[in-house]
């Protein structure tokens, strides 16, 4: 009820918690340790009455018990705005409008749950392509690591690397010991410590440093200059168009001049500057970390 129906402010008590177990009582798993089914023991099921939120159910029930809570649940009020509010903070922002959010409920509510049609109601809104939720969302770790290895074509021989990659960021695959799963609000994935890590693998990427990945460096170009080449130059890059090719987008001002303020400091190195390395640069920007 907590986690994925009412939510904590669902209007449940605890009476209606322990009225629930009851209902649930006798719902088990055959062999659970050799994979097996679901599977109803009738003998252990609490038979008496029982009520779950002001809903009576009769005594003498079986497996139905159970299945008439997730009826109660699938219909109340609170469920259909905390399912709501959890799609809208998956693909909108971390705060969703109210008035999205009831929108959403109300779909929910006239079509029984129907998840297509709350998408649609999203994806329909003015809110869902306002100034402020439009990129609002920050990528997780694994979202990160698998939109630049697939801007950049890389292709991949094996995949441990990229695994042990989004684990140091925050996001180990199938570690989550919770039931919540990983968050999606921005402020999870944007201390200090990941969003460097997000830079130094976007580096190590772009210029062919992550074991078991390979990216063709020669689309990003062999040459970098400071204005777009010229016909008989087709192999001379910017920045500008090193970066629209890895964001599908032209880049924003800001993107453009932090990748220069870089590359300003790379000038006088040994090799200076080149398109692989804006590419880096263009991967741990704050533009592509942003959905």
């Amino acid at each position: 009820m907590e986690l994925h129906t009412l939510g904590v402010d669902g209007g449940y008590t605890q009476k209606d918690i322990i009225e629930v177990a009851r209902c649930f009582t006798g719902w088990t798993i055959r062999q659970p340790n050799q994979g097996g089914g679901f599977y109803f023991n009738d003998r252990v099921h609490d038979k008496g009455e029982k009520v779950v939120l002001g809903v009576t159910i009769p005594a003498g029930g079986g497996q139905e018990d159970g299945e008439k809570v997730l009826d109660i649940l699938a219909a109340h009020p609170s469920t259909a705005r905390f399912i709501s509010r959890k799609l809208a903070q998956r693909f909108v922002a971390d705060d969703p409008p109210p008035a999205l959010l009831d929108h959403m409920a109300k779909t929910f509510t006239e079509t029984q749950g129907d998840i297509r049609a709350v998408l649609e109601t999203m994806l329909d809104s003015k809110e869902f392509l306002s100034a402020g939720a439009f990129r609002a969302k920050m990528k997780t770790p694994f979202e990160m690591i698998v939109s630049a290895v697939r801007a950049t074509g890389a292709e991949v021989d094996y995949a441990t690397p990229l695994a042990n990659q989004i684990a140091q960021l925050g996001e180990p695959l199938y570690r989550k010991l919770e039931p919540t799963g990983y968050p999606s609000a921005n402020a999870e994935w944007t201390n200090s410590a990941s969003l460097l890590g997000r830079m130094n693998f976007a580096l190590q990427l772009a210029q062919n440093r992550v074991p078991g990945v390979k990216v063709d460096t020669a689309q990003f170009g062999e040459k970098l200059a400071a204005k777009p080449a010229g016909k008989h130059e087709p192999k001379v890059a910017t920045p500008a168009t090193v970066a629209q090719g890895l964001l599908f987008s032209p880049p924003s001002p800001q993107t453009l001049d932090a990748i220069q303020k870089a590359l300003a400091l790379q000038a006088g190195k040994k090799g200076g500057p080149t398109p692989a390395m804006v590419a880096g640069l263009v991967i741990g920007s704050p533009e592509f970390q942003r959905r």
